[in-house]
């Protein structure tokens, strides 16, 4: 039996279903063309360093110094990663997906409502910088002024998909690119402290290690001799250098891994995810398992 609130047996009108809402960041054009050339120049300053770090070590020499090249890496990465963070938490913003609109809110609370009959179709982003995105194409034959950037665009594009004809998108070789590496590269700040700070301090150990047994004839010889403050010194001109030839280890494996996901979600778009895992898990046993084998082999030649 049907039950009905309304007089005359009319049953009362479907609730509307709530808008789908995603996190995106709205990027105007000249913004993200800042954050790219920032982006482009911090890569170009990493393959210097990573160059100069390859050199010493194939050739034996010792052109890097710890100064100088901290002082460059905070100069020419650490600052503009930084300011591409901040630019990219500026522009950070809701994409709710209705019946009929899509609403874009910006983090002031501007808020821009689009029809979806004025949108011919969705274009994903030809490079993922700063990051995976998509550009509106308007029926007017213009680009909406905001682009979004959206790591795993699938979800979106599938709540835009029900209400008309927006491009294939989903099968975008920046697309899948972005999907796989948003499920499979965890870039959680711990990560990034036990890879960049508490990791060396092994290989540092075993040098340290070694450097006291030979010099002082034991592991605490400089310490008795010297005194703690001269002992830490020591123990400082072994891990800065390390910390910062890892740091540029794990920027040239990142490169290379980046650059096969990409390839591989444009030449087979299936293997996406398998080339994502195989590259994150060689990216993590060369950095935590390649170095320290080096040094196995070179303390036993």
């Amino acid at each position: 039996m049907l039950v009905t609130d309304a007089p005359g047996g009319t049953p009362p009108p479907a609730p509307t279903p709530e808008p789908a809402r995603f996190i995106v960041h709205a990027w105007t054009p000249g913004l993200r063309g800042l954050a790219v050339v920032t982006q482009l120049a911090v890569l170009g300053a990493l393959l210097h360093f990573t160059t100069l770090f390859l050199s010493d070590l194939f050739q034996g020499t010792q052109h890097m110094q710890p100064v100088p090249v901290a002082t460059g890496l905070v100069l020419r990465v650490v600052l503009p990663l930084a300011f591409v963070a901040v630019l990219r938490r500026s522009r950070r913003a809701t994409v709710d997906v209705d019946i009929r609109q899509c609403i874009l809110t910006l983090r002031g609370g501007a808020r821009m409502e689009i029809p979806f009959e004025a949108v011919a179709e969705v274009r994903p982003w030809r490079l993922p910088l700063p990051g995976p995105g998509l550009t509106l194409r308007m029926r007017s034959g213009r680009a909406f002024l905001h682009a979004l950037e959206v790591e795993d665009a699938v979800p979106l594009l599938t709540a835009l998909s029900q209400h008309g004809a927006l491009g294939a998108a989903q099968s975008h070789t920046v697309v899948r690119y972005g999907q796989a590496r948003h499920a499979l590269w965890r870039r959680r700040w711990y990560h990034l402290l036990v890879k960049f700070v508490l990791f060396p301090l092994v290989p540092t150990a075993i040098l340290f290690y070694s450097y006291q047994s030979i010099s002082f004839g034991g592991p605490l010889g400089e310490y008795k001799m010297y005194g703690l403050d001269a002992y830490l010194r020591s123990f400082g001109r072994y891990y800065a250098p390390l910390v910062l030839c890892l740091l540029l280890f794990a920027c040239f494996w990142r490169v290379i891994a980046e650059g096969a996901s990409l390839l591989a979600a444009w030449l087979k778009p299936a293997w996406a995810r398998g080339v994502r895992r195989a590259a994150e898990w060689t990216c993590a046993l060369v950095y935590y398992v390649g170095l320290l084998a080096l040094m196995g082999l070179r303390f036993m030649m």
